[in-house]
């Protein structure tokens, strides 16, 4: 038995309450998992807590590991796990902390729990555990801003020598990047992958810098000569694949894209929706390039309906692409029933998911459902007063890119030359050497790409 007055710290010098020596070990193999996406952290959490059930810290790893996943799923065993910490009546302050963000979670205030997470960082500024729950959060809220200052705020307090230091690096790339400050997010992604050149987060990060940037060739040969480092037995590879196919697409190599879906993408999906939504979105963009896709929406629709009776409703983000996988399946009742869910979520009372319902997921999943149905007026109307404010349902800028696709081709659809026009420029001041603009711009005179 550890006595009650020992003081224990974790490798970041971060103080932990009593428990097994080898639990702490536990701890800094599971945050490193969690950090890198190589292996599964709730593994060893498991073991780790079977040996020591004592071990708080190790249930409050566990509860916010799962509510990392963004699904309803995983509240109920989330909220076991932060009962066992609380029962537990020995967590020191930090720890209290990671509890409270936890619990503000677990009650639909996912900004309070960013805020919880940032009183932790005041005190202990070397929680690494604090610090990326804190950043997948400001991802799912759609926070830019502080994507890039959560790190900032703790960054001084970090130097190379520091356990875990390219992952809070590779965090600080992508804050950058969500903030147009792309030559800083690229210095800080390649500082990141000098140190550890296996940490797929900071090859997500410059990855969306070249996505950002028009630099579709030199972001495939990136991604290409460093498969071996990102890609085998990966967490985070579903989703690198995925840019490498978004790379393929701007430049119209439409059949390259596809086989990436077929032979990554898409591979061992399982019922996980960050890599569903992934899938759905690919889709989607070959979709309205005209591909035949064959029974690929199907297969996906099938995946999404499994999970629809406990998921449809609790995040928009998921919800809209769930709904985008059932109209490329022609399950037109499917989407409106998730529709449904979204404008139920919006009139209820969860305070943060139910602001992304009402003013972001109604008026997109609307809009999608009357591009569906051929109402292509109806999907402008729906669609274009929301795009400037469609990180507040999260996402990053290159996922939320297919909105302005979809309202392009609603407007081309629907015979709106002068908007399709200006939208297109607007592309163009983006991405000026993208071929899939110069095809947008060749499709501006007829009646748009072929008919969904």
């Amino acid at each position: 038995m550890i006595p009650s007055h020992t003081t224990q710290r974790d490798a970041r010098g971060v103080p932990v309450s009593r428990c097994d020596p080898r639990s702490l070990e536990d701890f800094e193999t599971a945050l490193v998992r969690f950090q890198s996406y190589f292996g599964d952290p709730m593994e060893t959490l498991d073991a780790a807590l079977e040996r020591d059930p004592g071990f708080v810290l190790g249930h409050v790893f566990r509860a916010s590991a799962l509510l990392m996943m963004s699904e309803r799923q995983f509240l109920p065993e989330a909220r076991r796990s932060i009962e066992q910490a609380e029962a537990l009546g020995h967590a020191n302050d930090r720890e209290r902390g990671l509890i409270t963000a936890v619990r503000h979670w677990l009650d639909g205030r996912w900004d309070r729990a960013g805020q919880a997470w940032d009183e932790v960082l005041a005190e202990e500024p070397r929680d690494a555990l604090a610090l990326q729950c804190g950043h997948l959060t400001d991802f799912y809220l759609g926070d830019a801003v502080n994507l890039r200052d959560r790190i900032g705020r703790v960054i001084a307090h970090w130097d190379r020598a520091t356990p875990g230091y390219s992952y809070v690096r590779g965090m600080h790339a992508f804050g950058y990047e969500e903030c147009h400050q792309f030559d800083r997010a690229e210095d800080a992604a390649r500082e990141a992958l000098e140190l550890e050149p296996r940490d797929a987060w900071s090859v997500h990060a410059a990855t969306h810098v070249m996505e950002m940037q028009n630099r579709y060739q030199e972001g495939r040969a990136f991604l290409k000569d460093r498969v071996d480092d990102w890609a085998p037995d990966n967490g985070l590879a579903f989703h690198n694949w995925w840019h490498l196919a978004l790379f393929h697409i701007e430049e119209e190599q439409f059949g390259e894209a596809l086989g990436l879906y077929d032979g990554q993408v898409s591979t061992g999906m399982g019922e996980m929706s960050l890599q569903m939504v992934d899938a759905s979105a690919l889709l989607w963009r070959l979709h309205l390039m005209g591909v035949d896709l064959g029974d690929r929406w199907s297969t996906l629709a099938d995946h999404w309906q499994r999970k629809a009776p406990l998921e449809n409703g609790f995040y928009a983000f998921n919800d809209l692409h769930a709904l985008i996988a059932m109209i490329g399946a022609g399950r037109l009742d499917a989407a409106r029933e998730i529709l449904a869910a979204v404008e139920r979520a919006a009139r209820g009372d969860e305070p943060v998911t139910g602001m992304m319902a009402r003013v972001v997921g109604m008026p997109c999943a609307s809009g999608f459902l009357a591009f569906a149905e051929g109402r292509f007026d109806d999907a402008v109307t729906s669609l274009a007063p929301v795009r400037s404010i469609a990180n507040r349902f999260g996402g990053s800028h290159a996922q939320r890119d297919i909105l302005n696709q979809t309202l392009i081709e609603a407007a081309l659809r629907g015979g709106q030359s002068g908007l399709a026009t200006n939208l297109i420029n607007e592309r163009a001041e983006h991405k000026p050497h993208s071929p899939l603009t110069r095809r947008f711009r060749k499709h501006n005179q007829g009646a748009g790409l072929q008919a969904a």
